[in-house]
């Protein structure tokens, strides 16, 4: 059965991706949204005007929760191995040698969203293509293991333009796509969402924002406007 992911081409105008490219010029590869020279409520504006709303929504429910502080402007470069997004802040180490909990994996989606072009002279997005009933443990997650138990057939890699994304779950597993070939520079921007309404305890105290109505101003954060500055 095939991974949670959909390919949304077109999803931001290039023009914009190349206005985010030059506001953020100057900041490291892999920085927070909340610290970077953006308007994260315009960002959000933007995913809410966009064909990713839609189904974010219907994964998450109403208003879907931004975590500003877990959201990355990424460079691809140091590449990022093989993970899964639902796995953030699970202590793997309280059940070393057992299988996560059922309940381990957050229940989220990733929009990731390229800002350059990606999948041919840049690093781009790998992911596996098989669904997953749960978390990986880090033994199984190293390039060998990966790929001794799926096999070269079941990755999937993207090639993408500026503005095209990847909507993805928390299960997903992926890494960077890099190759000796690709020598361009590429930079991503990684917005990661939760359900407003069942905020899971291991992000409730990031900085966060929900995403806002189509053509509508951004709503606070759950705990108010302090939490949703950007």
């Amino acid at each position: 059965m095939p991974t949670a992911l959909q390919l949304l081409p077109g999803l931001l105008p290039a023009a914009l991706c190349a206005a985010w490219r030059a506001a953020t010029a100057d900041s490291e590869g892999s920085t927070p949204l909340n610290t970077l020279p953006l308007d994260a409520a315009a960002v959000l504006q933007a995913v809410a005007d966009s064909a990713a709303a839609a189904p974010l929504v219907c994964a998450l429910g109403p208003a879907p929760w931004c975590n500003l502080a877990q959201s990355w402007l990424r460079s691809g470069r140091p590449a990022h191995h093989w993970h899964q997004d639902g796995a953030l802040r699970h202590d793997f180490l309280a059940h070393a040698g057992q299988p996560a909990p059922a309940d381990a994996a957050l229940q989220m989606r990733t929009l990731w969203i390229a800002l350059t072009p990606c999948g041919e002279e840049a690093p781009s997005l790998q992911w596996v293509h098989n669904t997953l009933p749960g978390l990986l443990s880090p033994p199984e997650l190293t390039p060998e293991a990966v790929s001794a138990r799926f096999g070269a057939t079941a990755l999937r890699h993207a090639v993408l333009q500026a503005g095209d994304a990847l909507l993805f779950d928390g299960l997903c597993l992926h890494r960077t796509h890099l190759t000796p070939a690709m020598k361009q520079p590429r930079r991503s921007l990684e917005l990661r969402f939760f359900s407003a309404q069942e905020l899971p305890p291991r992000v409730a105290g990031d900085a966060g924002r929900r995403l806002p109505d189509h053509h509508r101003g951004a709503q606070d954060g759950p705990s108010g406007p302090a939490r949703a500055s950007a």
